[in-house]
């Protein structure tokens, strides 16, 4: 019988030809996870088994069908990592190799997890990667796990943040094309973002957050001179947040938001576009980065990376993005009196951060 006081986090497989299966696989040997939550993989048995024999490992944990899992109250679920068996695939996929099926099957593992977080019989849901190819190839027209959170969950004031402990970055616009950027930006949407990623990091910090929003135009615009976006869009939402009592600044020029000194100055950073904020958040965060989709009903976090084709298969994936998000989904199922990172631990993330910049 387990520990009714952990949160209880589904991770879904993830595309069953990418890196996720083994991911998963390694995640049920690493004793920390089960320090900070009870570890359900959502997926299907058979391609975790293979992916435990090509790791020359076995897999740790209790499979139960999703019939059981549904059935049993949470109190009677068997101790140490589970394997909730969705049984998706029709076929036999291989690794590196996207099919239709994968693509039909990643989209069922999620399908499940918001059915179930929804339902309250779990705590918290973190991902593994999927891709937007064999979602298109299964029928499935959203570009991705946010869009699908959002649209599954019934809500509408979402968005995506980036967080590691060194740095944390949030989307005005994000899977679109650059071209379209500057007609989509709307004040209102930079205030909502900015709602939403000063209440995210106070959640998980525990502490009033300081905010930079970013500009669109070099300069952010150098006074209009090169392009009016900043002055007439941008500047009248961070001035509207200040009012109500953010700690934002903002329009920040682009090319030194993220010096080790603007590191050091603020905690979050709302950018206008995929990869104004994206492209800095890899370079300091790579490893240890997580997917947060912010304003939905219930918690999910994911890896920032994607499925690794290249590479899946050969026990080459490091699940340290993984262990980040499923360590930080429970943090944020944990009640509200919990332990929250302190100050010692951001400052060491900030040191960090500006030795990696600096190098």
């Amino acid at each position: 019988m387990t520990n009714p006081v952990k949160p209880l986090v589904a991770i879904t497989q993830g595309d069953p030809a990418g890196i996720g299966p083994e991911l998963c696989v390694k995640l049920t040997h690493e004793p920390s996870v089960l320090g900070f939550c009870r570890p359900l993989i959502l997926g299907d048995r058979v391609v975790l088994e293979d992916a435990a024999r090509r790791l020359g490992r076995p897999l740790s944990a209790t499979t139960l069908t999703l019939a059981e899992f549904e059935r049993t109250a949470r109190v009677d679920l068997p101790d140490g990592p589970l394997v909730v068996d969705c049984a998706c695939l029709t076929a036999p996929v291989a690794p590196g190799t996207p099919t239709r099926d994968g693509g039909r099957a990643s989209y069922a593992y999620i399908e499940n997890a918001i059915r179930l977080a929804l339902a309250r019989k779990l705590d918290a849901v973190t991902t593994a990667p999927i891709t937007k190819q064999t979602l298109k190839m299964a029928g499935i027209d959203d570009p991705g796990h946010t869009e699908i959170f959002g649209r599954l969950t019934g809500s509408r004031d979402f968005a995506m943040m980036l967080y590691s402990p060194r740095l944390a970055v949030s989307f005005v616009t994000c899977h679109q094309s650059l071209r379209s950027v500057p007609d989509a930006l709307r004040t209102e949407e930079i205030e909502r973002l900015i709602h939403l990623t000063a209440e995210t990091l106070r959640r998980i910090r525990g502490a009033e957050p300081r905010l930079a929003v970013l500009g669109l135009n070099p300069h952010a615009g150098e006074g209009g001179m090169f392009g009016d976006e900043d002055e007439r869009i941008v500047r009248p939402a961070v001035e509207h947040a200040r009012a109500e009592g953010w700690n934002v600044e903002g329009p920040i020029p682009p090319d030194a938001a993220f010096m080790p000194r603007a590191l050091q100055r603020f905690d979050g950073y709302v950018t206008l576009y995929h990869d104004q904020g994206s492209i800095p958040f890899k370079m300091i965060s790579l490893h240890d980065g997580v997917n947060i989709t912010m304003g939905l009903p219930i918690i999910r976090t994911s890896v920032d990376h994607g499925t690794a084709y290249d590479i899946a298969g050969q026990g080459k994936a490091d699940p340290s993005s993984l262990i980040s998000a499923i360590e930080l989904a429970a943090r944020l199922a944990a009640p509200a009196d919990a332990d929250r990172p302190s100050s010692e631990d951001n400052r060491h993330g900030i040191e960090s951060a500006h030795r990696l910049v600096s190098s």
